[in-house]
């Protein structure tokens, strides 16, 4: 595995682990009492957690968007995606419908609903790799090469890019989340409709990451530049936790995730920062093992997730019979994330399921 991704795949390894810890916990952690001490444990988990997304997003523009992929690799990824999709929405239709299932209530769930509440993000996966040659595209625009123009025109190119997105972020994500507290202030539906959306600017951004790897990844050793970005993150992290807290008050208790949710600033301001350390990693040692074992079966546990954390609920159930449950939720995680790991590295040892998987 190429070494220079490292920081890429331990993003994968701890976003499936976020993965596992929302689906397994998110109703137990929305019902602590507002204001307690496992309210605010909640509140963080939740809001670190939801860097995910936005990190897969950016991975994949940083991996894709700088290639120029030929016909049969396009249709082989359109295959991959589309055969994944099916095989696993079949497996979680009858593992939660079993003899009273339908072929109608299949593709009706594989076509409108998704058959598990994870595979929201495979949708989204599958529409970006139907329109990547486009984007693909449109990303040559900003080529850092210097080949054709020369490197200050090169240079000129990526300032360009990000300019684009600073003004796209502005839309996506400022104005979205000044609407929460101020729901006044939000526009005319109808102007949203020519704008990127925020999965596709997330997409840009994994790009513009590229263009500047060089960059970003030069040095060796933890540096000042390092130290700001960690320190970047927890003040964003910071902030999110405030802007739950007041959302918390503005609606007496009835909300503190909205600000959680991926086309909001704060959000998009700790997953830059985040992705903008974490692609410094160069693994080495017991560490780079760790992440070159683990790697590989990120897509596969997060397939798996949710009938991982379904099927050890009773982990959680019993071990609250005996410890704070915050503790248990824990336990129940890294339990989940272990099956999950285990399970996926073993079937990826048969050559048909290794390739898909």
């Amino acid at each position: 595995m190429n070494k220079r991704l490292q920081g890429l795949d331990l993003y994968r390894i701890i976003g499936c682990a976020f993965v596992i810890i929302n689906h397994c916990n998110s109703k137990v952690l929305l019902q602590v009492t507002p204001g307690s001490l496992a309210w605010y444990v909640t509140v963080g988990v939740i809001y670190l957690s939801k860097i995910t997304v936005p990190g897969f997003f950016m991975i994949t523009g940083y991996n894709l968007l700088h290639r120029k992929d030929d016909r049969i690799t396009y249709f082989k990824r359109i295959v991959r995606i589309v055969g994944v999709l099916v095989v696993f929405s079949i497996f979680y239709y009858l593992w939660r419908n079993g003899s009273n299932g339908s072929f109608g209530g299949f593709m009706r769930t594989l076509w409108h609903d998704g058959a598990t509440d994870a595979f929201w993000y495979l949708y989204v996966y599958l529409g970006l790799m139907v329109m990547m040659p486009l984007f693909q595209w449109v990303a040559t625009a900003f080529d850092a090469s210097g080949k054709e123009s020369g490197e200050a025109g090169a240079h000129g190119k990526r300032s360009l890019l990000v300019k684009i997105l600073i003004a796209a972020a502005v839309y996506v994500s400022l104005i979205p989340s000044v609407c929460i507290l101020v729901p006044a202030f939000e526009m005319n539906e109808f102007f949203e409709l020519p704008m990127i959306g925020c999965a596709v600017m997330y997409l840009f951004i994994g790009h513009a990451f590229y263009l500047y790897r060089d960059e970003i990844r030069a040095g060796e050793g933890v540096r000042v530049k390092d130290l700001r970005l960690t320190a970047a993150f927890f003040a964003c992290f910071t902030v999110n936790m405030l802007l739950a807290m007041a959302e918390n008050r503005i609606t007496g208790g009835g909300s503190f995730t909205s600000f959680s949710e991926i086309h909001t600033v704060g959000m998009l301001a700790e997953s830059f920062a985040a992705f903008a350390f974490l692609i410094k990693v160069r693994g080495e040692g017991f560490g780079g093992k760790l992440i070159r074992f683990a790697a590989p079966a990120t897509f596969g546990i997060y397939l798996f997730a949710d009938f991982v954390c379904s099927s050890t609920h009773m982990i959680y159930y019993n071990l609250c019979q005996y410890m704070n449950r915050l503790l248990a939720v824990a336990v129940q995680d890294i339990a989940a994330f272990a099956i999950a790991l285990t399970a996926v590295t073993l079937l990826r040892l048969i050559p048909p399921v290794g390739k898909w998987i």
